[in-house]
């Protein structure tokens, strides 16, 4: 099972990642680097937790459903 570490690891690498291109998007289209950077700040809080959930729910899933298919046996 992957651990709690290596997925908070994997997700603030993503988000740095993710939350750089949606600073630069935001501040490219509005002129406002100040707006960038506050779309960047809430995008990063809620995908985050997001994203972390998500990866916490398909291991579940996958753990499940390994336990589902050898008790069958």
């Amino acid at each position: 099972m992957v651990s709690y570490k290596e997925t908070i690891i994997k997700t603030l690498i993503w988000r740095v990642i993710a939350t750089s291109i949606t600073v630069l998007v935001s501040w490219a289209i509005t002129g406002s680097l100040k707006f960038g950077l506050a779309v960047g700040s809430i995008d990063t809080v809620l995908k985050t937790i997001g994203y972390f959930s998500y990866e916490r729910t398909w291991i579940l899933y996958k753990k499940s459903k390994q336990n589902t298919i050898y008790n069958k046996e």
